[in-house]
């Protein structure tokens, strides 16, 4: 007798298809960004308008992810990779980190960036940050990520990570 062959048919056409778009967790159309895969439990994205541009944060666990997109165009010649220009960064933010002389070239959402990862001991555990600059289509953004304790939170490695799936898009602000 022949094996009846519906049952592989309706798995072949209920799998997910190659290079299919998916759907980012987190989607923040003012910030004009994206982000795949956050980890389970993290927060709705909460979105403000600043004097200087647009800020978003999502929260997990005792991690903190706050993403800024400054409204007004970098100066022509800006780049990341400069130490002078991250040290100015620096500077306008209040940064605890130097990512003048700390950090590393890394790339996020197809765009050359500068991430530094930095851990300070505090009163109440040792403090772990990320910060990374990236420029997209001549507009700043600064990506945070902060949490305390120890040892290292994992929710503060989970929005390091999640990092990774942030990608751009057209603004999408009413």
């Amino acid at each position: 007798m022949p094996r009846p062959y519906w049952p592989l048919l309706l798995l072949l056409a209920l799998r997910p298809l190659p290079g299919a778009a998916a759907v980012p967790d987190v989607d923040v159309p003012a910030l004009g960004l994206s982000i795949a895969r956050v980890p389970p439990g993290t927060s709705e994205p909460q979105v403000r308008e600043r004097p200087d541009g647009y800020e978003m944060k999502i929260e997990l666990g005792v991690a903190v992810m706050r993403i800024f997109r400054e409204s007004g165009p970098v100066a022509p010649g800006s780049d990341v990779a400069s130490p002078g220009y991250r040290a100015r960064l620096d500077a306008q933010f209040s940064a605890d980190v130097d990512s003048a002389t700390q950090g590393a070239p890394t790339v996020v959402g197809g765009q050359g960036a500068w991430t530094v990862i930095d851990a300070r001991a505090h009163d109440a555990g040792t403090a772990y940050t990320c910060v990374t600059y990236v420029i997209v289509d001549q507009h700043l953004y600064r990506m945070t990520v902060i949490a305390t304790g120890d040892p290292r939170p994992p929710e503060f490695d989970g929005l390091v990570k999640a990092l990774s799936g942030v990608s751009f898009e057209p603004l999408g602000r009413t």
